[in-house]
């Protein structure tokens, strides 16, 4: 059968666009529909690298190389962008990575031109129109996975604050899973029936970025319309703005006024609209630094974070990297019919001594890998992506040879007593001793530790570290 026909064959006859690229995100095929969105002659595609079709991307934003780089599949994905000749397009991608001898080869993405939907349903039925803003809200309280005392914290909380109409703020380092919690606090609220839309403020030019939240007027620049804005779309709902510190400032005092008024101005109108919205925010770094290093003001800071989550790195909550690992692995087993019963001892013994640099979302991918290339009933470590091991620099990280010393607090010799409680008795101790080191300072100990201040806090009332003294 010739698959390269039958490829050619639905290529050409859907109207959804198609990218294949290989491993270095080298375009190998790319279809007419593409073509009309990205501004390309076909022909002038093919051997061009993506980020020079679309020189507005950098490797962060381009869905395509983010899965190149970390083996992510990317599904219903909403991005805005400017096409080769300049023209802003919203698009709604699914981005899927695939393999040879377990490397990643290449990576399709077949992308849709939301607005294209858009006039297709304002003739049909006009309410429907701000669907096409919206993105799934498919978690609830029950996916979020793990029996750690944060994870059961976190579920107690967004249950406590889902109907609150306050501003949440959820922190955490990349791949921890903040956009979970936000689409649970969605689906747990009143709120559940209305519009979710979800905006990754990185991805969108500073100067985009307000006409994309606020809306425009017919005539307010050229080639304005009268569009609502996400922030007006979201209207009765939930939006969520990820890394907010990537927000431009002057955009940030112009948020505040809708945090604080409830009202919205489109770009070139004088009116104002009244909007009832639920805005969550996140942040991949302490929101402090954020401040320091003025990424974010201070006075939104403070309206914003009303409500926070503070979502500890998967290394520091090791706890429930076995239920985690179990939810992947029979994920993917329905996904990709197989039948794999676990993990052997090794792999185990791996993933407790790995410090997880990606998170959870590292994890998941990593079983992911495994699953896909794996011919035996049990995921062995050489089923596991040559990148897990290796830090930033490039340097794997050397778990084999550590001394048991080093190892001890995670791989106990005897069974007389759970993981977790050794592993507990092991980090109180470490704090305590520097807390006493340092005065009691937490700011101090916080930085000698190499934690942010709120992983202290929780730790300290984790494992009921209490001092007299004063902490800061």
């Amino acid at each position: 059968m010739d698959y390269k026909n039958i490829l050619k064959l639905v290529s050409e006859n859907i109207y959804s666009g198609m990218f294949i690229v290989d491993k270095n995100g080298i375009v190998q095929f790319y279809n007419q529909s593409a073509n009309d969105l990205a501004g390309l002659n076909v022909e002038n595609a093919i051997g061009k690298h993506m980020l020079e079709i679309f020189p507005k991307l950098t490797e962060e934003t381009s869905t395509i190389m983010r899965a190149l780089s970390t083996g992510e599949s990317l599904k219903n994905y909403a991005q805005n962008y400017y096409n080769y000749k300049g023209k802003l397009v919203s698009i709604l991608s699914t981005t899927l990575p695939f393999y040879e001898n377990g490397e990643i080869a290449g990576a399709i993405e077949i992308f849709s031109d939301v607005d294209q939907y858009k006039n297709i349903n304002q003739n049909k039925h006009n309410k429907k129109l701000d669907s096409n803003f919206l993105e799934v809200a498919n978690y609830t309280v029950d996916d979020i996975i793990g029996s750690s005392k944060c994870i059961k914290d976190i579920k107690a909380k967004i249950l406590k604050i889902a109907n609150s109409k306050s501003p949440v703020l959820v922190y955490g380092d990349t791949g921890t899973g903040k956009e979970l919690i936000v689409q649970s606090i969605h689906n747990a609220s009143y709120r559940r029936e209305k519009p979710f839309i979800a905006q990754n403020c990185a991805a969108i030019p500073a100067t985009l970025l307000e006409s994309i939240l606020f809306g425009t007027t017919l005539g307010s620049f050229t080639g304005a319309k009268d569009s609502k804005g996400l922030i007006e779309a979201a209207d009765g709902g939930t939006l969520f703005l990820d890394e907010i510190n990537s927000m431009d400032i002057m955009l940030q005092a112009k948020l505040l006024r809708v945090l604080q008024d409830g009202q919205i101005r489109r770009i070139g109108e004088s009116k104002t609209r009244n909007v009832d919205v639920r805005i969550i925010t996140a942040l991949n770094q302490d929101p402090y630094k954020a401040i320091k290093d003025g990424k974010i003001r201070s006075d939104l800071f403070y309206r914003l974070n009303v409500i926070n989550f503070y979502i500890l790195p998967l290394k520091d909550r090791r706890e429930d990297l076995r239920e985690l690992s179990r939810y992947f692995l029979d994920e993917f087993n329905r996904e990709l019919n197989k039948n794999i019963t676990g993990f052997s001892d090794e792999v185990i013994d791996f993933f407790y001594k790995y410090d997880w640099p990606g998170n959870v979302r590292e994890l998941r991918h990593s079983i992911e890998h495994a699953v896909n290339i794996t011919e035996k009933n049990l995921i062995t470590k050489s089923d596991l992506p040559k990148y897990v091991g290796v830090n930033s620099f490039g340097e794997r990280q050397n778990l084999d040879n550590k001394s048991e010393n080093e190892t001890d607090h995670l791989t106990p010799k005897t069974i007389e007593e759970p993981l977790t409680i050794i592993m507990d008795r092991f980090e109180k101790k470490i704090i305590s001793d520097a807390l006493m080191q340092n005065d009691y300072n937490i700011s101090k100990t916080s930085r000698r530790l190499e934690i942010p201040r709120q992983t202290l806090y929780y730790k300290m009332d984790k494992l009921g570290i209490k001092v007299d003294k004063k902490l800061d």
